[in-house]
């Protein structure tokens, strides 16, 4: 970044990357659509118990029709405070989808929301690269200073995920969700310049797919 240069995390209306190229993952934005094998995985996801107790953020619908409805009309109307990518290995596979939201533009600010739907690749270190590989574009080419998260005290595979991508726990607070139950959640965030001094590398970032 330039010294008198300023950025702004993209508004609605503004175009961001189609791709993000990181060391071991692309990210693909989802205004550049999804194939029908990828609408078909993204709706089996929906269905996975497991992956939807984890992440809680997994959209779904009551049929592949109606799912895949949803996705077409995601592809051309952008959420004012959210933004998201697909996940895509180094053949261009789709094993997820990773995203920011509730945008504070005035504080720099965001939540982080990932989730690795095959549970084939899981372990494989495709959550901790498409992390990464995100917070190196917004960290560099955006105005965001710091990326919350907040997951299960229990979920600790996702605890050491994030701790490698420079994520710091801020505190716990109890909740209660009908899915969950009463549990506790655990506060995590990352700063700009403690990231960019542990990860120096730069994404690759193309405005075409």
């Amino acid at each position: 970044m330039r010294q008198n240069e300023t950025y702004r995390l993209p508004p609605p209306g503004v175009a961001p990357p189609a791709l993000v190229v990181g060391k071991s993952v692309t990210l693909r934005h989802v205004s550049c659509g999804f194939s029908e094998e990828e609408i078909e995985q993204r709706y089996r996801w929906g269905l996975d118990e497991d992956l939807q107790y984890w992440s809680g953020s997994i959209p779904t619908a009551a049929s592949l029709a109606a799912f895949r409805a949803d996705v077409l009309r995601a592809r051309h109307t952008r959420e004012p405070r959210r933004d998201s990518f697909a996940i895509l290995d180094d053949q261009g596979w789709l094993v997820g989808m990773v995203s920011y939201y509730n945008i504070v533009e005035e504080r720099g600010q965001a939540e982080l929301g990932i989730y690795i739907g095959e549970r084939s690749v899981w372990s494989r270190g495709y959550g901790s690269a498409a992390i990464t590989t995100l917070l190196g574009y917004l960290f560099r080419h955006t105005n965001l200073q710091v990326m919350y998260l907040s997951t299960y005290s229990t979920n600790e595979r996702a605890q050491a995920c994030y701790r490698k991508c420079g994520f710091q726990v801020t505190g716990t607070m109890r909740k209660y969700s009908s899915r969950a139950g009463y549990y506790t959640d655990l506060q995590m965030k990352a700063l700009r310049a403690d990231f960019l001094a542990l990860f120096p590398q730069r994404p690759h970032i193309s405005a075409t797919p």
